[in-house]
């Protein structure tokens, strides 16, 4: 019997997507701390039965009029039901799709709410329709995790939800691999300025906006605009590269590892998209210290980075003006990485989540004290001021400087 049983997350290490990053920094860390953890991911992405003490499974699925992921998730189901976890951790909103079944059948489970996808423009009906489906069985889970303030705000609103904790996503390490100055050395960059965004290649990441906005630099043959991800399972990608000049380069998905050296040394990192919850390739930014150059949409407002980062969403020539300004001032683009907490904090505080809800069967001492059901799950004194704590009457305060 697993202590912990992870649904929604298509695999780890290196599987690119922001519930798998954060499945492999803070599921890992509870293997590495005593618990029984597995992992449900995809067969396409599992490449082995364990990583850092996670056991891994993959689920079978089938694609038939894109019902991959309705089939993932009722295996998943299955998967649970016969191996009775003592807690079902749902990593994303589309997990919760059969969240009535696992209560039905007596399962703690908590959602993490990552991001509100139904509002994504790649979605038709059907999935926008599955999505609020989704989205209105929060009220059954246990305990919600929300990446935001302003998720939280919108879930209590909509759903009431007493049970919901804030705990952003976390920064990162700053190492740069051997095998990552290899892949530089190949790449040819060295000497040059290059423009860096990193994510799926999606209508809602803005893409768009961006290669209009690098047009303006077409005849500085030292400014570049590199983008790394994947295609989001329809033709869009090729419609970027057909909009995109000689001054841009696409290079696909590329494994976790290689992405610190490219932030390290890209002269801004771009993030149009239209939506958000909170960013994890922001925070790699600000993790290696990136020029930042961000939307102006609510999620990364609340991450309250320098005013100079922001630009109108949607807006290709504003696009263009920031990436000027960047260039010519890189200094004032750059944000405090202190300023945010970082993944074992991000561990802690989904422990003291858990601890509320069930004693786990491990080696070590459970006593770790639990959070507050609305509060913000930092330490005290967490430099964190994007999102507020809030203390044990419900009003929002910022953390001491």
């Amino acid at each position: 019997m697993s202590d912990i049983l992870v649904v929604g997350a298509r695999g780890i290490p290196g599987v690119e997507g922001g519930a798998e990053k954060h499945a492999e920094n803070v599921f890992c860390q509870f293997a590495e701390n005593g618990y029984s953890v597995t992992l449900l991911g995809t067969r396409q992405a599992i490449g082995s039965g364990e990583y850092r003490g996670v056991k891994l499974v993959g689920i079978p699925t089938v694609n038939i009029a894109n019902t991959e992921k309705f089939v993932y998730h009722f295996n998943c189901f299955l998967y649970a039901l016969f191996n009775r976890p003592r807690l079902v951790h749902l990593q994303g909103l589309n997990s919760g799709i059969f969240l009535f079944l696992y209560k039905l059948f007596g399962m703690k489970v908590v959602m993490r709410y990552g991001s509100a996808d139904y509002q994504h423009a790649k979605w038709g009906l059907v999935g926008r329709a599955a999505f609020k489906l989704c989205e209105r069985q929060l009220s059954l889970a246990d305990h919600v995790i929300a990446v935001s303030r302003k998720y939280q705000r919108d879930l209590t609103a909509r759903y009431g939800l007493k049970a919901i904790t804030v705990i952003p996503n976390g920064t990162d390490k700053t190492t740069i691999t051997e095998a990552s100055k290899k892949f530089w050395d190949e790449l040819g960059l060295g000497g040059k300025r290059y423009i860096l965004s990193v994510g799926r290649l999606t209508v809602d990441k803005g893409y768009a906006d961006m290669i209009k906005a690098m047009q303006n630099f077409a005849d500085a043959s030292d400014v570049e605009f590199v983008v790394v991800g994947g295609p989001d399972g329809t033709s869009y990608h090729e419609k970027l590269k057909a909009m995109a000049g000689s001054n841009t380069r696409f290079l696909g998905r590329l494994d976790r590892e290689l992405l610190p050296i490219l932030y390290t040394n890209c002269a801004a990192y771009i993030s149009a998209s239209a939506y958000e919850g909170l960013s994890n390739s922001i925070l790699e930014a600000i993790s290696f210290g990136s020029p930042l150059i961000v939307s102006d949409i609510p999620a990364n407002r609340e991450m309250a980075l320098n005013e100079t980062c922001y630009f109108r969403q949607a807006d290709a020539a504003a696009l263009a003006g920031k990436i000027a300004e960047a260039l010519a001032r890189p200094k004032d683009f750059v944000v405090e990485r202190d300023k945010f907490v970082g993944w074992p904090e991000v561990f802690e505080e989904t422990e003291r989540v858990y601890e509320k809800l069930f004693t786990p069967q491990r080696g070590k001492d459970s006593s770790v004290p639990s959070a507050e059901p609305h509060g913000l799950a930092y330490r005290p004194g967490s430099s964190m001021n994007a999102v507020p704590a809030i203390d044990s009457s419900g009003l929002a305060h910022r953390p001491k400087q």
